[in-house]
């Protein structure tokens, strides 16, 4: 498999497994939470009711951008937990949507 390193710590993985990494790496975290994210986040969560959307789990829960070419757009951002947002992550933006809605 292609490895490739992880734009934050400098780590190398599998590609298949950068974006778990990057969702769990201390440089990402520290380079994407702003006063603008940490607002949008706390929307996002509370209008999914602080549980996943895919499958109600109330832990470990992240907020996920379905479409990046969207944006942060709170139609285009969605709760999940991180088994579920692992799952999610690399799919097209019309499948995420479709697995997501499946299960709510």
């Amino acid at each position: 498999m292609s490895e490739v390193e992880c734009e934050y710590c400098g780590d190398s993985f599998d590609k298949r497994g950068l974006g778990a990494h990057q969702r769990y790496c201390d440089g990402a975290q520290e380079a994407t939470v702003t006063p603008e994210s940490a607002g949008v986040e706390a929307t996002v969560r509370a209008r999914d009711g602080e549980q996943c959307r895919r499958c109600g789990a109330t832990s470990a829960l992240g907020v996920h951008t379905v479409s990046p070419a969207v944006g942060q757009e709170l139609a285009n951002l969605v709760t999940l937990c991180a088994p579920c947002g692992a799952e999610l992550d690399g799919l097209h933006p019309r499948t995420k949507r479709t697995k997501i809605q499946t299960n709510t």
